[in-house]
C-alpha cells in the first residue's frame, strides 16, 4: 500500500533506497517514489493470511516458495547493475520457483506469481501502476484482491508476453480460482472474504 510522493522529481533508484531512513517504507516504481501507508488494516491482514497458508500449505516441499511483505522485489530487465535498478516493490504476497532469484536480503527479478491486496485509499497503484510494471517484466500470474468490494481480478501472462483480459470473481459462495501457474491448486473465493 502506497502513495505517490508529492513534488518528487527526482528519478530514484536501488541506490537511494537502500539510504533512506528506517522511519519511512518507499516503493519505487519507474524512478517514481511511493511512501508505504503505515499499517494496513485488520481485514487486509486476514485476506493476506487466508490467501498465504493456502499457498503455502500447497507448496510444502515445493521448489516454489511464498513470501509476504515486507520483502524486496527488485525488477530489472538486462544486466545492469543493482544500483541502478529503478523499480522496487513490496508485493503483498509473491511466489518464486526460480531459486536463483532469491538473494539474502531481496528477490531479484519477476516472481512468478504475486498477489496485491488493494487498499481503498490507493487502489490506482495496484489497479495501473504495478499492473504494467508486472507486465513489463513478465510476471506470470497478477491477482488483485478487493476485500471492500469482496472480489479478485485475475491477471494471466499470455504466449505474446502480455496479460489477457482479467478474470473476475465475485460470488463468494460459487467461485473457485484456479491459481494457473499450479494446476493443482483451487481455491474457493469465500475463503478470504469470511468473517
Amino acid at each position: 500500500m502506497s502513495q505517490a510522493v508529492k513534488n518528487a522529481k527526482q528519478q530514484f533508484s536501488y541506490q537511494n533506497y537502500l539510504n533512506f531512513s528506517d522511519d519511512q517504507k518507499y516503493e519505487i516504481i519507474e524512478g517514481s517514489l511511493f511512501a508505504m501507508t503505515p499499517a494496513p488494516s485488520i481485514q487486509h491482514q486476514r485476506v493476506l493470511r487466508r490467501i498465504f497458508l493456502s499457498l503455502a500449505n500447497y507448496l510444502e516441499g515445493d521448489e516454489c516458495e511464498v513470501f509476504t511483505s515486507p520483502v524486496d522485489v527488485l525488477l530489472q530487465n538486462g544486466e545492469g547493475l543493482i544500483e541502478d535498478v529503478n523499480n522496487i516493490v513490496q508485493p503483498d504476497i509473491f511466489v518464486v520457483c526460480e531459486q536463483s532469484k532469491l538473494k539474502e536480503k531481496h528477490c531479484l527479478g519477476a516472481p512468478d506469481f504475486i498477489v496485491e491486496i488493494a487498499s481503498p485509499a490507493n487502489a490506482s497503484l495496484d489497479y495501473v501502476k504495478k499492473l504494467n510494471l508486472y507486465e513489463k517484466y513478465k510476471v506470470r500470474e497478477y491477482w488483485i484482491v478487493n476485500y471492500v468490494k469482496k472480489n479478485v481480478l485475475v491477471y494471466r501472462l499470455r504466449e505474446n508476453g502480455e496479460y489477457d483480459t482479467p478474470e473476475t470473481y465475485d460470488d463468494i459462495e460459487k467461485d473457485r480460482i484456479n491459481v494457473g501457474i499450479f494446476k493443482g491448486l483451487t481455491i474457493n473465493l469465500r475463503d478470504f472474504f469470511q468473517n
